[in-house]
């Protein structure tokens, strides 16, 4: 089952960053750019026949870093 994790960045009221990690070990990015309405933009990261391994292993990383912001410094809006 994939597992999602978001935070609001820290200069503007709705600004986000979310990863998504699929359940093949890709992690798709997305940016919600502040005022922006709808879903964001978005790459992806892929686990097999992808040509980034460092990047995916740091996405792997940020993404528990994110999980563990969400731990300890709950989102304060």
């Amino acid at each position: 089952m994939s597992r999602e994790t978001s935070r609001p960045e820290d200069m503007s009221p709705d600004g986000r960053l979310d990863l998504i990690w699929q359940d093949d070990g890709d992690i798709i990015v997305v940016v919600k750019p502040t005022g922006h309405k709808g879903f964001g933009f978005d790459v992806e990261f892929c686990n097999s026949g992808g040509h980034s391994d460092h990047t995916l292993k740091a996405l792997h990383n940020l993404f528990e870093a994110m999980e563990r912001d969400n731990r300890e410094r709950p989102e304060p809006r």
